[in-house]
């Protein structure tokens, strides 16, 4: 399934570049993030530059308002999480939130500090750092897209790991988030 569903997604995604003509910066931004889910860092990495360096070539944001420029920065705070690289995860949320004031960006980028914080080992603290962000969060601003970078959090944690009492809060968390924000 897991061989299928990648396939799905760079099928999808290379048949919208075919049909756009070639790469453009949003399939882009999707595909960096695709590969750091699917936990294939290095290949993230290298969407993320091809990313950057059309971006870079003067990218404006499409004409419907689907694509905004501040999504290279969410991008990035995503791939850097992912790999567990503090440093340039940082530089990238800093980078976000100062262009936005988004709640979602705002949500989804702490999200993303909790994913670095597992990606280096600190599965627990992670853990409280992701429920911690969910929990502040008044029920209306719980939408889907943070709860799911909630659960990407959750899903980070090495197999072996858990059943960490920490592990089983954030799971519980979400799963009440979830249940409220369908209400």
């Amino acid at each position: 399934m897991l061989v299928r569903g990648e396939e799905a997604g760079h099928g999808l995604v290379e048949s919208a570049e075919h049909i756009a003509g070639g790469p453009i910066v949003d399939l882009q931004t999707t595909r960096a993030k695709a590969l750091t889910v699917l936990g294939r860092h290095d290949e993230a990495r290298t969407a993320l530059d091809d990313l950057l360096r059309l971006a870079s070539a003067g990218v404006a944001a499409d004409s419907f308002g689907f694509w905004k420029p501040n999504q290279i920065h969410f991008a990035e705070s995503w791939v850097h999480a992912g790999s567990g690289d503090e440093p340039e995860a940082d530089r990238a949320r800093d980078d976000l939130l100062r262009s936005t004031h988004d709640y979602q960006y705002d949500a989804n980028v702490r999200l993303h500090e909790a994913l670095c914080t597992v990606a280096q080992g600190g599965v627990d603290q992670g853990m409280r750092q992701a429920a911690t962000v969910i929990d502040r969060l008044a029920p209306a601003y719980r939408s889907h897209h943070v709860i799911e970078t909630g659960r990407m959090v959750l899903h980070a944690a090495p197999r072996d790991r858990q059943e960490r009492p920490a592990v089983g809060e954030l799971r519980e968390l979400l799963t009440l988030a979830s249940a409220s924000s369908r209400a």
